[in-house]
Order: structure tokens, then sequence, then C-alpha cells
């Protein structure tokens, strides 16, 4: 695997009628001038704080995103079944895929689409090659509610990282996408 470091992101920058690409230097989100190029932590120690600074952090913003979607009586997370419903369409999404997309337990999802049917935003049907299987999907309320408030919902949450300019933004993207979000525990080293 790469280091972190040495990944950049590329900004255009015109130069006359010609744009070169700028990397960004590797100390972009720290609010020190500069971060010491070799850590004294080990590198488990360093992963490990990494891996609380990013608990604090996601508890933090579901919390605020809880408060940013007060008045619709959602979650961060069932906001964003939400949107996940809205990409599936007419085909609708189990459960079961519905977890893998988010990132969460299957009964995480499943506790989303009952929080979204109760709103009348969301239906299961039976899957029609496999009557065992459920699907969800939006109901004409949910395709409605997102035609009309999605994007200023978005902007809202997108509202909770202003501290973040659009390329540390990107550059914090890229660097979470670097972490698995399978569901497969890893296993202790000893």
């Amino acid at each position: 695997m790469r280091d972190p470091a040495s990944i950049s992101v590329g900004v255009s920058c015109a130069a006359g009628s010609a744009s070169a690409a700028t990397a960004v230097h590797p100390g972009w989100l720290s609010r020190e001038p500069a971060i010491r190029s070799q850590t004294t932590e080990a590198p488990e120690a360093a992963r490990f704080s990494a891996f609380m600074q990013l608990l604090k952090t996601a508890g933090a913003l579901d919390r605020a995103a809880t408060d940013a979607l007060a008045d619709l009586d959602l979650t961060g997370g069932a906001f964003g079944a939400l949107l996940e419903l809205a990409k599936v369409g007419e085909r609708g999404v189990a459960p079961s895929e519905l977890a893998r997309r988010l990132a969460v337990a299957r009964r995480t999802a499943t506790l989303y689409v009952d929080i979204l049917t109760r709103q009348g935003w969301a239906e299961r049907h039976a899957h029609p090659a496999d009557r065992r299987m459920v699907l969800a999907t939006l109901t004409p309320a949910g395709q409605q509610l997102l035609a009309d408030v999605g994007d200023a919902y978005k902007r809202r949450l997108a509202g909770l990282l202003d501290d973040l300019n659009p390329i540390q933004a990107e550059r914090l993207r890229q660097l979470l996408a670097l972490i698995s979000t399978d569901s497969s525990p890893a296993a202790p080293s000893e």
C-alpha cells in the first residue's frame, strides 16, 4: 500500500492559456505549520490513534446530522438509506444489499427501512422471482420528498464540513476510501 502522504490531489491552475497540475502539500489538513515526517509512535499505535479519532469524529458528525435532519425526524444513516433507495429505483433493494451499500449491519439497514416506511417514504414488497426475499423501494411520497428538499438537506449535511475547503474535502474522501468498509472482522495480531 502506498504511503497516504505520498498521494497527491491535482489542482488545475490557469497559467496563460495552459493549465498545470500542482500537488497539495501533505500538511494541508493540519492547523500546524507542518506535520513531522517521522512519528515517534509505533505504526500500530498511530493507526489506533487515527481509528479512535475517526470514531469520535463519526459520532460527532452523526449527532450533528441528526440535528440537521430533525425536522424530517431522520438520522444521517436513514437519510443515506433514502438516497440509496432513490438510486436503485423501482427494482428495489434487499436489506442485505442496502446494508452492504451503506457499510452497516443488516439489522441497521432493516431499521432504516422501518423508519422510512413509518414516514411513508418507503415500502416493502416481495421479490418477483423469490417470494422469500423482501425488497424496499421509495414510495411516490419519498420520491417527492427528495425532489422537493433532497438537495437542501444535502447542502445542510455538507455544511457540517464547512471548515474544509473543496480540496481538503476531496483529500479526506480519498484517505477514507483507503479504509476497507467490508464487514469481515480483522483477526487480532499477536
